[in-house]
């Protein structure tokens, strides 16, 4: 209300008869023994009118102190300089309806806010308070440590509050500390030694029961606040659960809606397909019976060509094949113990398959693969299938690579095909994981056909094949054009011939000399797109000064954005080909994001990725080229995310 500067136009002591006037409207609302204080003990009382809201409105001051104000005609309330006199000498409250605020939102209400309902500490004591109250009821703010610094007016009458409205504006900020009409008086806090107040005996009266309501009122207080936050917290809870409900439902309706729409689409196309064979006529008919007969008669003679599945004895023998095969050929190389059904699908299984042989323990005379271990344990004594220390199953702990048996057996293969294919992956995967090693990026490149001659003529042991350094490519066309003179004196530009035109694909407008002059970074930009580029791989050995050469096609660092348990996730992988402690680079990312930032051993098939909360994909590009220094051409991004959003 007192946003802006207050212009008075008029002033004059009060008479007698405004001051019975004035205070006949304030006995309405307010105890008659403040108004009997007022009178006996303010004697510099005078009323100035001013514009207020563009509306001509009374102010009474005591001195150059605003103690009243004219909110309507003939309607005063007290002003936050009055309440806090009474408050500091006399801890009398005038109005009897207080708001205690937390001190967070003291800020607010200094800086021209309105009263949010949970910005107040006692709210629960208004809704349950005896006393009603009406909309634009008069309450002073007051913070927890006693200190007046606001009053206004209710937006919320009493049974509207007690529908229990979680939030929203409760008061309408009339007059605060700070505001126009307080800067006019005091423009500094009231300080109880300046106010020369005389206690009655009423008054005293007065001060007594308020102060002990006020310190009950306080006790209430943070008992009510315990139980809110307990009863918040529970009911974000249930929040949470009920809104995943609903989204597995709206999902379910998705999905649902989706099968109808497929369905009708299959009854509109298969109705179509009804209709045009009923137009076909008698004589096609015909021939599909005469088509359909001859199918019928070639289906059993397939059927009775079928191989029939070996018997049991067969399978056992089969079993023991493939198992020796494994022993003179692989396991000699495995650690120990082995856990049975490892041996049997990992490595038995995909080894029959080479081996053209079949092989399933349900259909062999064993049934189980614990019992096909224990016979060749037994009775063939081929390994020891035991429990070990600490095991609490049976494993196969050694293999008797000493029997006659295992000794004489000849295998029908020299080479496992699948195990060495296992081996040259786990090679390359683990090719950069030496610490003595340093892996560089570098680029090469390889001319293109018609560029071919220049590369012959000026680079020894040309091949149309490999790929050579940018330093290389660049000699090239710097020979030729000081071979044929091509540089111009005095300046950096260049002359184009008819050959080099040709092979740069420059065609002109004019024939003029000077407009076909290049600056020679322009004709190195030129030459380079004539180049074919690919990225190689240099490892150095450190410790030995050896560097060498090597394409890797999964030799990347993937940066993937998605959901995973209906949160944004963005996940890092092939870090540790690159950087050896990755997690410092977590807690450098931990920092700059504020967010919580973790190593997954396995997540969304990805190996050792960096698991970051949130949405952080182009940040993340930035920081590694920039902090850690990653080659930009080998972060490869999938953003999922922003693609649906995109959608």
């Amino acid at each position: 209300m007192f946003k802006n500067e207050i212009n008075f136009t008029q002033s004059h002591p009060l008479s007698k008869k405004e001051k019975k006037e004035i205070f006949k409207s304030l006995s309405l609302k307010y105890d008659d023994e403040y108004i009997k204080y007022i009178i006996s003990n303010f004697n510099e009382l005078s009323i100035q009118k001013g514009n207020i809201q563009n509306k001509k409105r009374n102010v009474i001051f005591n001195g150059n102190n605003p103690i009243l104000f004219e909110i309507d005609k003939e309607k005063y309330i007290p002003t936050v300089y009055l309440l806090e006199y009474f408050n500091l000498g006399l801890g009398i409250n005038i109005i009897k309806n207080v708001c205690i605020i937390y001190d967070a939102t003291t800020e607010y209400i200094l800086n021209g806010a309105d009263l949010m309902l949970k910005g107040i500490l006692n709210r629960n004591l208004i809704k349950n308070s005896e006393s009603n109250f009406s909309l634009d009821e008069i309450f002073y703010v007051q913070t927890i440590s006693g200190k007046i610094i606001a009053i206004g007016s209710s937006l919320v009458d009493k049974k509207l509050m007690n529908i229990e409205q979680p939030s929203g504006k409760f008061l309408k900020i009339i007059q605060r500390i700070g505001d126009s009409l307080w800067n006019i008086g005091c423009k500094k806090e009231i300080n109880h030694v300046d106010l020369p107040i005389k206690i009655d005996n009423n008054l005293e009266m007065l001060f007594k029961k308020n102060q002990e309501n006020i310190f009950d009122d306080i006790k209430d207080l943070k008992n009510d606040i315990e139980n809110e936050n307990k009863e918040n917290n529970n009911l974000n809870k249930n929040e949470e659960k009920e809104n995943q409900k609903i989204e597995i439902k709206e999902l379910d309706e998705i999905n649902t809606n989706k099968k109808e729409e497929n369905e009708d689409k299959i009854i509109n196309e298969k109705n179509i397909e009804n209709i045009n064979l009923n137009k076909k006529d008698e004589n096609e008919e015909k021939e599909e019976e005469k088509n359909s007969n001859e199918e019928i008669g070639n289906n059993e003679e397939e059927e009775d060509k079928k191989i029939e599945l070996p018997s049991e004895e067969e399978i056992d023998e089969h079993l023991d094949i493939v198992f020796l095969t494994l022993c003179k050929l692989h396991l000699k190389e495995e650690k120990f113990p082995i856990d049975p059904g490892k041996l049997y699908n990992s490595f038995m299984k995909p080894l029959s398959s080479e081996l053209k042989l079949f092989i399933d323990i349900k259909l062999s005379s064993y049934k189980k693969v614990n019992d096909y271990f224990k016979y060749l344990s037994k009775e063939k004594k081929y390994l020891t299938f035991s429990k070990g220390k600490g095991q609490n199953n049976l494993s196969i702990q050694s293999i008797n690579f000493d029997n006659e048996d295992i000794k004489s057996f000849k295998p029908r293969i020299k080479k496992i095909k699948f195990l060495s294919y296992q081996n040259e992956e786990k090679e390359e995967e683990n090719i950069l994981l030496s610490k003595d090693e340093k892996i560089e990026i570098v680029s090469y490149y390889k001319p293109q056909p018609k560029i071919h001659p220049l590369f012959n003529k000026y680079l020894p042991n040309f091949s149309t094949s490999e790929y050579y350094p940018m330093k290389q490519c660049k000699d090239v066309l710097i020979n030729y054009l000081k071979e044929n003179n091509l540089f111009i004196q005095g300046t950096n530009n260049v002359k184009l011939d008819s050959e080099l035109e040709k092979m740069l694909n420059v065609h002109y407008t004019t024939f003029s000399i000077e407009d076909r002059q290049y600056k020679i970074d322009e004709i190195l930009e030129m030459w380079k797109n004539n180049l074919i580029e690919k990225n190689f791989v240099i490892k150095t050995n450190i410790s030995e000064n050896k560097s060498e050469t090597f394409m890797k096609k999964n030799l990347q660092i993937r940066i993937i954005s998605k959901k995973i348990n209906n949160k944004n996730v963005t996940l890092i992988s092939g870090l540790e080909n690159f950087i050896d402690n990755i997690s410092t680079v977590c807690k450098s990312l931990a920092k700059h994001f504020a967010t919580s930032v973790t190593i997954k051993d396995e997540i969304s098939g990805l190996k050792n990725a960096v698991f970051i909360q949130g949405y952080w994909v182009d940040e993340l590009v930035e920081k590694l080229v920039n902090e850690f220094k990653i080659n930009k051409r080998i972060i490869k991004i999938e953003d999922r995310l922003k693609n649906k959003k995109k959608k």
